[in-house]
Order: structure tokens, then sequence, then C-alpha cells
């Protein structure tokens, strides 16, 4: 009795305790944090000011990437943003959004759940640090979910303001510059007050890549951060919480962004990444390019094959081919969409025309050509995507699309070119189930895995698609198929169920399958932007072209592995569609890999074997009937 009664007084003493942990509380930094917002700013700029360029020198830099999408309607949604720690398709958000931040706050919140404006100025209030902004669009960054935030400044005198605020002792400051030489100005003031000081951009230059520059006073080098997984590369999410880091406070759950840390490098490097992302995130540059490669390539084709009827299987294998292509493309620093197109076009053109040699041309080439474009992809996924992020079909992680792993046109590439290639396998040769179950299972774990692929949509679709086609390319009919589908897809469904097990905070899909992103609301979202691609009249017509290319060899292979091979890469497609939030635009991507199996079939370059008929029982339908004898 005596020992649970001193126990009992212990606990009561230690949690009575300042240092209990009852009363505990963050102690507020002794150094206050000084962030600096300016709209528009370029790295050319920032070369120009004195004061930014030794911040940027000194300190650590990234090319920050504002937004999600295109610039938002309302430049305030960009600073609202920020001070949620999180991000959200721009698409999504309201384009006018109500004049007071926290009816605009509720209404971003009402529109996406998972983006709570005011968190930052949450956890400032809570943790004692007194908040300061000056200007308008700071208060959107520094507030609280009330909007409320203790100390308010006009931004007619953003330099007498923010000397006012410290000397109030204001723990964080939002201060916003009208321009480059003001932020200069502001930034000089701050680290002669002894502050920590950090300059961004919630909005690009208009017209421009959503890629500004980023720095930090602290250690010199690049700024890395796992949202990310790019050192020098750094999301408009991840400002909030190294913020909060800096100040040694911790970022709540709801903050999509991850602290960022320094790591050896130069602000040149950040600036030539920004440079290189942003060639690829111009839709003129994108656009030019691949219309090149696309002229380029049947001329090349051609000229490879030397006669002209020979030319239609290596010219359509070598546009099957031109996404694998793309990557070794994108490993070198880009000039112009010329230089761009013709190596994309030179790559697959050699490529196609080797295979279609060495294996003889026919069913041997295709196979080989759709399969080593999937396993490229595979590959550059299993990696992380290192070459995709510089291509010019994959992600954009200059419009903050994706970061990492693979896209989801690149993953829908893989499944339609593996499930094609499968079915042209499978008219050569009958697949074994084993080998089959494994590299399904490879291709799945590489496109869905948090350190890999991390698309959780595009993982599901693949395992359910090429299971499908595993069991129609094995003559089972549609129940075998049924079964195939069902392990494919539970294998992706338990993948992304343990992901929170194995790889923790890894990626997005990994936080919302451990219940810290809402499952429900992320879902509605994505289902919501893959509807509105179904509006597009051009990507209609795409997908009946499409679809008639592989119902019109559907019905010249039937009764072949290879017609069972397009039926399933056909519903392969269909998936990516409907589990994508890229929705048809995925689906076409997809489709096209058995519409060029069909046209091959179509134009006479793949002979497709028919199955051995069954020799009928003799006496039976074989049996000679009797003639009839004419008159007379």
């Amino acid at each position: 009795m005596r020992a649970t009664l001193l126990t009992l007084l212990l606990v009561l003493a230690a949690l009575a305790a300042p240092g209990g942990a009852a009363s505990a509380a963050p102690e507020p930094p002794d150094r206050p944090v000084v962030l600096v917002l300016v709209d528009g700013l370029s790295w050319e700029e920032v070369q120009q000011n004195p004061a930014l360029r030794r911040l940027f020198e000194e300190g650590a830099a990234a090319a920050l990437s504002t937004v999600q999408g295109g610039r938002p309607a309302d430049p305030r949604a960009a600073y609202l943003l920020l001070g949620a720690g999180s991000r959200a398709d721009t698409a999504a958000l309201p384009r006018r959004l109500p004049r007071s931040p926290a009816a605009a706050a509720r209404e971003i919140s009402e529109r996406v759940p998972t983006v709570r404006p005011g968190s930052l100025g949450e956890v400032l209030r809570r943790s004692g640090v007194e908040a300061a902004a000056v200007g308008a669009e700071a208060r959107a960054v520094a507030m609280d979910r009330e909007g409320r935030v203790p100390l308010l400044y006009g931004g007619e005198a953003p330099l007498r303001a923010l000397e006012a605020a410290l000397a109030e002792g204001a723990g964080f400051v939002a201060a916003e510059a009208a321009g480059p030489a003001e932020a200069g100005r502001l930034v000089a003031a701050a680290s002669r007050s002894g502050a920590l000081v950090a300059v961004a951009s919630p909005n690009a230059p208009p017209g421009a890549p959503n890629l500004t520059p980023f720095a930090i006073a602290g250690r010199r080098g690049l700024l890395y951060s796992p949202s990310t997984r790019t050192a020098g590369l750094l999301a408009g999410q991840d400002v909030a919480p190294t913020l909060l880091a800096r100040m040694g406070l911790e970022a709540p759950p709801e903050m999509q962004g991850r602290p960022a840390k320094a790591r050896p490098g130069s602000p040149e490097d950040a600036r030539r990444l920004s440079e290189r992302l942003s060639f690829v995130a111009e839709e003129r540059h994108r656009t030019a390019a691949w219309a090149l490669a696309l002229s380029l390539l049947p001329f090349g084709a051609f000229l490879l094959a030397l006669r002209g009827r020979e030319a239609a299987g290596p010219c359509l294998l070598a546009l099957a081919a031109m996404p694998a292509a793309t990557l070794p493309a994108a490993a070198l620093p880009p000039a112009s969409p010329l230089p761009v197109a013709a190596l994309i076009a030179g790559l697959s053109a050699v490529v196609a025309w080797v295979l279609w040699r060495l294996a003889g041309g026919g069913l041997a080439a295709a196979a080989a050509a759709l399969l080593a474009n999937a396993g490229v992809l595979a590959a550059d996924a299993a990696a992380g995507g290192e070459l995709m992020r510089f291509s010019i079909l994959g992600y954009n992680p200059a419009y903050g699309a994706r970061f990492y792993g693979i896209g989801n046109e690149c993953s829908a590439i893989l499944a339609g070119s593996l499930a094609a290639g499968l079915g042209v396998l499978a008219a050569l040769r009958r697949p074994r189930a084993a080998p089959l179950a494994l590299a399904g299972g490879a291709a799945v774990a590489a496109v869905g895995l948090p350190t890999m692929g991390a698309d959780v949509g595009g993982s599901l679709a693949l395992g359910l698609g090429l299971g499908a086609t595993a069991g129609l390319v094995r003559g089972g009919g549609v129940r075998a198929a049924a079964g195939w589908a069902t392990a494919g897809g539970a294998a992706a469904a338990a993948l992304f169920a343990a992901s929170p097990l194995l790889f923790p905070g890894a990626s997005h899909g990994s936080r919302a399958a451990a219940g810290e992103v809402g499952l429900r609301d992320m879902a509605l979202r994505k289902l919501e932007l893959a509807l509105a691609t179904f509006e597009s009249w051009p990507l209609l017509l795409l997908l009946a072209a499409l679809s008639a290319a592989v119902w019109a060899g559907w019905r010249r292979a039937r009764g072949t592995p290879l017609a069972a091979g397009l039926a399933g890469a056909a519903l392969t497609a269909a998936l990516y569609a409907a589990l994508n939030d890229s929705g048809l635009l995925a689906g076409l991507y997809a489709l096209f890999y058995p519409a060029v199996a069909a046209l091959l079939v179509l134009a006479g370059a793949l002979k497709v074997p028919r199955p051995r008929q069954t020799p009928p029982a003799p006496g039976r339908c074989c049996a000679r009937r009797p003639s009839r004898r004419r008159g007379g």
C-alpha cells in the first residue's frame, strides 16, 4: 500500500512540474524567422540584387515548384496553400475567392478537404510564437484557421513594418515585397536584426513554368525534401514544414509537405536544374519536339528498311518504341526541340529496325519491341523515375504533378505495351504460369511500391488488367481471366495496404494507407479530375479511332492468342481510364499499343498462325453421303 501511494505521489509531482508531460509546452525559438514573399521572382533578378544574391550564396537554395497545375486564377490561392503546407491541383480550386482570408480558407477546404489553410498559424499560436504579417497576401500565410494574426501591418511601408514587428517580439514574420528591389531591402534589414531569413515566391511569373528561386539562411548547399526526392527541387508544400523545423517545431499531420535539409551543392546547381525542368515544362518545347520526332520517324524507318512495303513493320514498331527512346534522350541536357526530336526518332528507328532484322520480322520482332519498351519504363520506375522527370513524355515536376516515381502517362504506356506484347508473344508460344506470374508481380511492384513507381491507381489497374490478359492468352476463357485478374488486383491491394509498414511516410500513397491523409477525399478528388477528361471531344474522337483499329485487328486475328491479348490490353486501357486521375488520357496511352499491334496485323506485317483444328472422328461428319443418281 505504501509503495502504491508513493508511486502515485511521484507521478503527480512529475505531472505538476514545469517539465512534466501535462504542462510541457514547446519553447518559443530564441531567433525570429522572417519569410520574405515576392511574386514572380526569377534567377536573373536574384543575381542582379546584392542582398538576394548573398542570401542564395551563403544559405541553402532550391528551385521551388510553386503550385500543382497551372497558375491559379486567383493569385491569393498560392499564399493560402503556402500557409497550409499542402498542395492541390489548381483545377480543383475555386476560380474566385472571397475577400476575407478566413472565408477564402474555408472555401478551399470545402473544395479540397485535405488542404487546410492557416495550419502554419495554428502551430505558431499553440507553440506560443507570436506571428506577424506585413501585407494582405502575407496574412494568408501567417494566419490561423480563423484568419487571425496577432500582429498585422499594412503593406504601404514594408521595411518600417518589419522593423516594428521584430521590435514587438514577433517570432515569425511574413513580409510581402512589391518586387526584387524591395525584397532585397527586407532581406538585408532582417539579416542585420539577427533573424533567420527565407525568400519564397508563391506564384511564378505569368506565362512561365511554376518554378521560382527559393533560399533560406543557414547551412550552405542545396535543399532536399522527401516530397521531391531531388536535391535542389522543393515543393510549395515543403516551405511551411521547413520553416517550422528551423524553429524547432513539428509540422502537424494535416501538412502534406516535409521539412527540407541542406545537402552539398550550390545555387548554380539549382538554377541549372530549374532551366532543365523548365524546358520539359514548356508546352511549346514538348509539342515541337514530338511533332518533329513524329515527322522524322517514318522517313528514318523507310530509309532503314530500303523497300517501301517492308517499311510498315519497322515504322509501326519504331512508333511503339518512342516512349523508351525518350528516356536516353532525357539523360542529355536539352538545348532546343530539334536535337531532342532527332535523338528520339533516330533511337526509335534504329532499335525497331535492328529487332526486325534480328528476329526475322513478324511476331518475334513485335513482341521484342513491345516488351522491351515496357521493360525500360519498368526499370526506370524501379529506380525512382530518375530519367522520366526530364523526359518530354513523363510527369512534370515544374507543374508539381509528380516529383518522383512513374507518371500517369508512362504508367499507362508500360501497361499497354506489356499487355499487347504478352498477346503477341502468346501467338508464338503459350506462356507458362510461373514466369508469367513473376513478371506480372514485378511490374505491379515497380509501378506501385512507394520507393519505386509510387502509383497506387496505376498499380491496381495494371494488376487487374495484366491478370485478365494472362488468363485470356493462356486459353482459359473468361473464368481463368477473372481468377488471374483477382490475383493481380489482390497483389496490388496488398502492396498498398503494407506500404505504411514497409515504407512509412515514403509517399503520399503510403501516408494515405496509414490514415494520415483522407483516403476517401483523395479518391473523390481524383475521380472528379478523371471525369473531366471525358468532356474533351478530341480525346473522344481519338478513343473512337484507336478502338476501331483494335476491333478490326481483333476480328482479323479472332480465335488466336493474339486476339485474346488484344482484348486483354483493351481491358487494361479501360481500367486505367477508370482508376487513374488522368482518366481518358491515361486510357488512350494504354490503348495505343494494342492499336499498334492491330495495325501490324491489318498491314500484313504480322502473320498470325491459326490454331490447329482437331480432325473429325471417322464415320461421323466425314462419312460419304450417298450420291443421287440422275433419272434415266
